[in-house]
């Protein structure tokens, strides 16, 4: 029989012991030979043990199951269970209880368990939760700001969130500089949402309703609904709904704040800059790696030499596009004679992009090296991406700088406490 071990915890301390007396008791009556494991029947227990047990899976969740049935009868085994802690044995002290099988499931006792790890174990009956280790006052402060503050459960529930959404954030919840950014997070939402006017406060509801509607779809191949999967860990869709409003809030001030005046202004002083994120071009180059099939690295004196055989003909007045049919190790533009059109150059690596900018039109360069072996390249043209094509790259960016400066320049002055979750 598989064992999934389960805890048990009953909410008053002293029932909890007259209890396991009494179950301890009942197995003393048994011969010794049955007490290992042994199948008893205890009837009828009081009517003030309902609620108070509660089944808990060892590491995973909260179950709704229960360990009794008040006016009814359960039928346990006892078990004489061997405790082990990183490899030393602990025993129950007689106040703590004992395991017992219950329908086919063993149930060992949380605080016993608890304790061992050096856990306190408390037991809050208005929100029936039960606390192991640290209990968190989730109304306490953990940062002031001017016009709020952030509380702990505000903390913890944003906190919840990112873990939800990229598992790998776990990690980083005891760095101090991720911890202030959770904070910063909250608080600039709240800011921003005053900051707001009538109109766009008014569309934020469709436009979180969209985000979740969102998630929903990205979801829609698992096994688990969305819900399903909030709640193992602990959170609601109410939950996942703040962590959106809060960063829809923060995007939407931001895009908002930039308007198309700005936009333009930003384009038009790119374009006479000659800036790389503006400027495209059409290039032919052929390209002779350095490396063989196997990534093993070539001779020296083999790509120097395939380099001066194509520089040769080159300057003999042979066709570059032929020749790069022929020589050019490039899959991408072989066959089309070596030639991309009209491709911004901020896509290329940073030497062949650096070529592209400055070498003269329709001369030949010397051999340029970028990690993917020499380039002979000839740049036919060079032009600026039309506005439109832009616009909305460019607004994004500086909504980007917008949000950025207010997160580095601004916020830190409207934040008058912090005091970081330990």
């Amino acid at each position: 029989m598989s064992i999934r071990l389960e805890y048990f915890l009953l909410g008053d301390s002293s029932i909890r012991v007259n209890v396991l007396h009494s179950l301890r008791r009942f197995e003393q009556g048994l011969p010794e030979a049955g007490r290992k494991a042994r199948k008893d029947v205890i009837t009828r227990m009081n009517d003030k043990l309902k609620g108070l047990v509660l089944g808990l899976s060892l590491g995973v969740m909260l179950t709704g199951s229960v360990a009794y049935a008040s006016g009814t009868q359960i039928e346990v085994y006892f078990q004489n269970l061997k405790y082990m802690f990183d490899g030393f044995e602990k025993k129950p002290a007689e106040d703590q209880g004992q395991g017992f099988i219950y329908n086919g499931t063993t149930y060992v006792p949380l605080r016993f368990v608890s304790e061992a790890l050096g856990k306190d174990v408390q037991w809050d009956d208005e929100t029936q939760t039960i606390w192991v280790g640290k209990k968190l006052d989730t109304a306490a402060t953990v940062a002031e700001y001017q016009g709020g503050q952030v509380t702990r459960g505000d903390y913890e529930k944003f906190a919840a969130v990112m873990r939800f959404l990229n598992p790998q954030n776990a990690q980083h919840e005891q760095d101090n500089q991720y911890k202030q950014y959770i904070i910063d997070q909250i608080a600039a939402s709240h800011i921003i949402a005053g900051k707001l006017d009538e109109e766009t406060a008014a569309k934020l509801p469709a436009l979180v309703d969209g985000q979740m509607r969102q998630l929903e779809q990205l979801n829609s191949s698992s096994a688990q609904t969305l819900s399903e999967q909030l709640k193992q860990q602990g959170l609601s869709e109410d939950d996942l709904k703040t962590f959106v409003r809060d960063t829809v809030t923060l995007q939407t001030w931001s895009t908002n704040a930039v308007d198309d005046a700005t936009v333009k202004a930003e384009y038009d002083k790119k374009a006479a800059s000659g800036d790389e994120s503006v400027i495209t071009a059409s290039v032919r180059h052929i390209l002779v790696m350095n490396e063989d099939d196997k990534g093993s690295k070539l001779p020296k004196e083999t790509v120097d030499a395939k380099l001066k055989e194509i520089q040769d003909k080159l300057a003999a007045g042979a066709d570059f596009a032929e020749l790069a049919k022929q020589y050019s190790e490039d899959p991408g533009s072989k066959d089309n004679g070596g030639l991309y059109a009209n491709v911004p150059v901020s896509q290329w690596t940073e030497n062949f992009k650096k070529a592209t900018m400055t070498l003269e039109l329709n001369k030949i360069s010397d051999p340029v090296e970028t990690e993917y072996g020499y380039h002979i390249i000839r740049v036919e043209s060079r032009g600026v991406i039309p506005y439109d094509e832009l616009k909305e790259t460019l607004k994004q960016s500086l909504s980007q700088t917008k949000y950025n400066d207010f997160m580095t320049k601004e916020l830190p002055g409207l934040i008058t406490n912090v005091e970081l979750p330990q």
